[in-house]
């Protein structure tokens, strides 16, 4: 299996803690002293071999980045680390790290993920990952959707459909809902968060943007400047240049009729407001959260 962390978020729902140059995912949110961006790291631990973990990430961290994958993996390859020059969505960071894949590992399935989510359960993202590799291997995108505890309005969510030999097929993926449409999905077991994690072959991802994206597969494969390859700074450039921004959801996954989900239970969060940060951090008795060195006085 080969991992594929994608780190180049703003972090700006955060704002004043997390800002421009050092976003949510650098920064310690979790249960441990590390970043989120570390933690997603440490996960993979278990499963996948450093070698094949790539990180893509923005040109304004990339000295973070490689600090911080240092302290990870010291003896990570320059290759494993893809530095984007201008932000256009997850649909080309996604491409280009596959593209960097190697053609004799194209077989194996890629799991794609986010590096500022929150995961407190992370031996059952774990055993989700093993679930779905037979699905990824036969062909599809496997996408994981989180079972609602509450009927959140700012998430989106998938619709299961066909039962498969393990998950199911995905019937819809929906924006994110108003109240009342969110109280009905929790109601219901059909109903999943999607929280961004895919997993797919290589081969797969590449027939994927070759059916729905071909426009910027074609971009990708044809672009060279003076006989360098794709990995060159200045052929990235001239892509990126040249491409508008797109999300892996728009670009493939809604239009694709090979999509499944599996629903897993891993206490996840996208920490993506200050009300996610207070829902899942410890509490005084006074329901307060507090971090770091802070006095409090009549607050509850």
């Amino acid at each position: 299996m080969i991992a594929m962390i994608l780190a180049g978020g703003t972090g700006t729902r955060l704002w004043p803690y997390s800002r421009s140059m050092t976003p949510k995912q650098f920064l310690n949110l979790g249960s441990t002293h590390e970043s989120l961006f570390q933690e997603t790291c440490r996960r993979l631990e278990t499963l996948i071999d450093p070698e094949k973990i790539y990180v893509v990430g923005s040109a304004s961290h990339e000295g973070e980045l490689q600090q911080q994958m240092a302290q990870i993996y010291p003896d990570y390859r320059p290759e494993q680390l893809l530095i984007e020059p201008l932000s256009r969505n997850t649909a080309p960071a996604i491409l280009w790290g596959i593209l960097q894949i190697p053609e004799n590992q194209r077989g194996e399935p890629v799991v794609i993920l986010a590096s500022d989510h929150l995961i407190k359960a992370p031996e059952h993202l774990i055993g989700a990952l093993k679930n779905a590799e037979t699905l990824a291997s036969s062909g599809y995108l496997v996408t994981f959707g989180i079972r609602p505890d509450r009927p959140e309005t700012g998430y989106g969510y998938i619709k299961a459909g066909e039962a498969l030999e393990v998950g199911f097929k995905v019937a819809d993926f929906v924006e994110k809902p108003d109240q009342s449409t969110a109280e009905s999905y929790l109601e219901s077991s059909d109903y999943t968060w999607n929280a961004s994690i895919f997993m797919a072959t290589a081969e797969t991802w590449l027939d994927e943007f070759r059916n729905h994206a071909p426009g910027l597969l074609a971009v990708f494969e044809n672009a060279t400047v003076d006989g360098k390859e794709l990995a060159d700074p200045e052929v990235i450039r001239k892509i990126y240049q040249s491409i508008e921004s797109d999300s892996i959801d728009y670009a493939l996954l809604e239009k694709s009729k090979r999509v499944a989900v599996l629903p897993v239970d891993m206490e996840w969060s996208d920490l993506g407001s200050w009300e996610s940060i207070y829902q899942v951090s410890e509490k005084d008795k006074q329901g307060n959260v507090i971090r770091g060195n802070v006095i409090s006085h009549e607050t509850h």
